[in-house]
């Protein structure tokens, strides 16, 4: 009978140790025993390890992190949590401080809760025994939240601090059951079609490497053959290698060989297709050099040459193999100075030297607009040097992204890429090293009439009609201190106004687009600079920074595109006369940009939650609509693009194929939402001749959700289509092994219940043909 009495009141303490701790909520802590690295908390990479520390708690089963310092800096612990949305939670921990002293008044040490305001806010200082604190914050729309312990919170601070056992309790939860209701007596301004603008810009393998079909590294010897830096291997000693500096020839310098009797340069890592030809020239001038060689995997080819002047050989191959190591080999024979001046190797199925498997794939994207040729890149680049025989153009070494830029893609390249895709051109100028004559003279030679004295020189370079451009962005982040020629606002507004006059007085027709940037630097731009720009600028960039939640992950994209959009709202309420001059905003600028790098600089690989992301983006693009011009997603290709390539293919991110789908099949006329439609992300269109409505609905939970539509039969047929962006999970990804790991899947809907069921981890839009009232 003793044996049970106990038995039972072992079960008894066991049940009230497990209501104790469900009260309590959650370890956050690590647990007794657990080194905090396996209890995925983590701390700064840059700090120094031993101001970290995780030791066993003597009060709770926890273990104990501590932060110190003995100079001012800023030292934390932070771990991902994730949380539900829409609900209200409390963190309770314990916190002990030695010797803590901050660089100003309000900074010690504390506890952040990510992106969250919340009760309870406390800063220690000094000597603390062991205190509880106690928060209470609320999610909205966010599944997850980093929990941070902080060594130098609101500045700078000094001293010892500990933490231990921090919890998470639950304390209410919304019950989500998305509904919507269509409002379509609430008129709303049309979307622009220019939402679905791209940005490319001269840097890593965005244009060369991407775009463009040049197979050739350094095709015009910048770096000296058989140098450190250089492509090419050589057979000459490179110190009897002299340089000609005359620009007789082209805009470059050119390596001036001696030979004896034959030397030869090459270059490997040529990816090469069986049975592909391939169409390249060599460009050199030779006294007496009588024979060249040249060869391509092995496979050799020999042409007389003579003449002392500069001369072109044409070549062509078909390869005999597929391979990623190919070998462009080319031997001169005989005796005399040699001059080398470029060499091209391109595919011979290139479309106006443009890769045709991208070709088709921007065609798909269908982008109304291209905003080039930057970026950063813009305000170190002269556009003159872009002009004429690509041959004769200079290699420059590039400060922006310190890197070679080969001229070989100028304006005519690029208006032609504009021509390929029936897109219009948005052309940067540089404000930055640049100057008001540089750009009107850049409006002149693209715009000017064929009688002008840069037209003349446009139809001399072979294109004697005017391009006619509309979309001049004047400069690029001129805010930021990465920017070459960067200066205060105070300075900048005057050198503003100085490159619009120039520009307008040359073409009074054209459109531009201001630098902005929300807060004073947009104030000053409006309050002296509104009457000269027809647009302003913004740019933004989310990381992964926030918790990894996908909710939260997602939740971004839309968060910030409406809150720049008050921002400009609050400039046209506080400032005179702005808002009747309805300057709308170019969001020249917009995308994910985090890790990994895999496609060359910031090459980064897409996931389908950033797909979602986007496509929540669109949604909130066309609930702004009213103050949105543009948006030019940053950038079309490899570098944080909407394509990727190898050298010899290429294929859709997930947020590439949002981009093709919501072009295709989202409408332009937004109708208004009314209802909870949360956790869902949802739009509604109408095309613009008004037969459909488009619902465009993101689902960035982990379950399908069931989305009731409230009297949607009144006004649409019962039965429609769905188009559905989805995976596998939110981390599966596109790439050349499988580019269909996220797809887009069309099917029949029925909504005769007058609900839908939304895929779990999927951007959609489903199409219905409207009723004719």
């Amino acid at each position: 009978m003793k044996g049970i009495r106990h038995f039972f009141y072992i079960i008894l303490l066991l049940a009230l140790t497990s209501c104790d701790q469900e009260a309590n909520g959650v370890l956050l802590s690590p647990s007794k025993g657990v080194q905090a690295k396996e209890a995925d908390w983590n701390y700064e990479p840059w700090s120094a390890p031993e101001h970290y520390s995780d030791t066993v708690s003597a009060q709770f089963d926890s273990q104990v992190l501590k932060l110190s310092s003995d100079t001012l800096s800023f030292e934390r612990w932070f771990r991902k949590i994730p949380i539900k949305p829409f609900a209200t939670y409390r963190v309770t921990g314990w916190v002990k401080t030695s010797g803590v002293e901050g660089a100003r008044s309000e900074s010690g040490a504390g506890i952040r809760l990510g992106i969250f305001d919340f009760s309870g806010d406390t800063v220690f200082k000094a000597d603390n025994r062991w205190s509880q604190v106690e928060m209470e914050f609320s999610t909205e729309m966010d599944d997850s939240f980093i929990l941070e312990f902080v060594l130098g919170k609101n500045g700078r601070a000094r001293g010892e601090v500990w933490f231990d056992n921090f919890r998470l309790q639950e304390l209410s939860a919304k019950e989500l059951k998305p509904e919507i209701t269509l409002n379509f007596d609430e008129p709303r301004e049309a979307m622009s079609p220019y939402i679905y603008g791209q940005f490319i810009e001269h840097m890593g393998k965005s244009i060369y490497g991407g775009l463009w079909a040049e197979m050739l590294l350094d095709r015009k010897f910048f770096h000296l053959p058989g140098t450190k830096n250089s492509a090419w291997k050589s057979t000459v000693d490179t110190n009897s290698v002299q340089i000609d500096s005359s620009f007789t020839f082209s805009r470059g310098r050119l390596p001036v060989f001696q030979v004896q009797d034959q030397i030869s340069i090459s270059q490997q890592g040529i990816a090469l297709q069986d049975s592909k030809k391939y169409d390249g020239r060599l460009v050199f001038k030779a006294g007496q050099i009588s024979k060249v060689r040249i060869s391509l995997n092995g496979s050799a080819k020999d042409f007389e040459v003579s003449g002392m002047e500069f001369q072109t050989i044409p070549f062509e191959f078909v390869s005999e193999e597929a391979t990623e190591n190919g070998i462009l080999e080319i031997t001169f024979l005989g005796k005399g100075t040699l001059s080398l001046a470029a060499v091209s190797l391109m595919p011979s199925d290139n479309i106006k030297g443009y890769r045709p498997e991208v070709i088709k794939l921007l065609k798909e994207l269908n982008a109304p607009v291209y905003r080039w040729p930057g970026g950063n890149f813009v305000s170190g680049y002269d556009w003159k040097d872009g002009i004429g025989d690509p041959d004769r153009r200079p290699t420059r070494y590039e400060r922006a992204w310190n890197g070679l830029e080969y001229n070989d893609v100028g304006i005519h390249e690029f208006m032609d890429l504009c021509d390929l895709l029936n897109a219009e051109a948005n052309i940067a100028v540089n404000t930055g090293l640049g100057t008001a004559e540089l750009a009107a003279a850049e409006v002149a030679y693209v715009n000017g009439f064929p009688s002008s004295t840069m037209g003349k020189r446009r139809a001399e370079n072979g294109h004697p009609e005017p391009y006619n451009v509309k979309l001049w962005a004047v400069g690029n982040e001129m805010f930021g201190d990465w920017q070459l020629g960067h200066m205060p606002v105070e300075d900048y507004v005057v050198k503003h106004n100085k490159v619009a006059e120039a520009m307008w007085a040359v073409d009074p027709n054209i459109e531009l687009i201001a630098v902005g940037y929300p807060g004073k630097w947009n104030d000053w731009m409006y309050e002296n600079c509104a009457d000269h720009m027809t647009y302003i600028s913004e740019h933004f960039y989310k990381q992964d920074w926030h918790a990894g939640g996908l909710l939260t992950h997602v939740q971004q994209m839309p968060e910030v595109i409406a809150s720049v959009a008050e921002e400009h709202r609050r400039a046209r309420r506080e400032i005179p006369g702005l808002k009747e001059k309805n300057i709308k905003i170019a969001m020249d600028e917009w995308n994910y940009w985090y890790g990994p790098h895999v496609y060359g600089l910031l090459g980064t690989r897409y996931f389908l939650r950033d797909a979602l992301g986007i496509a929540a983006g669109l949604n909130e693009f066309s609930r702004q609509s009213d103050i949105y011009f543009m948006a030019n997603y940053a950038q079309t290709v490899n570098v944080i693009g909407a394509i990727k390539t190898t050298k010899t293919d290429a294929w859709l991110e997930g947020t590439g194929l949002v981009l093709k789908l919501y072009r295709k099949e989202f409408g332009t006329q937004p109708v208004s939402i009314e209802g909870s439609p949360a956790p869902l992300n949802v739009a509604a269109t109408l095309t613009e001749n008004g037969e459909y409505l488009t619902v465009s609905v993101v689902n960035a939970t982990h379950e399908d959700q069931i989305l009731k539509l409230n009297s949607f039969l009144d006004s649409v047929e019962k039965s429609g289509m769905a188009f559905v962006i989805s995976g596998a999970n939110d981390m599966v990804f596109n790439d050349e092994n499988n580019k269909d790991r996220i797809s887009i899947s069309e099917q029949e809907i029925d909504i005769s219940a007058e609900q839908m069921t939304i895929p779990k981890e999927s951007a959609g839009i489903y199409k219905f043909r409207t009723r004719k009232k």
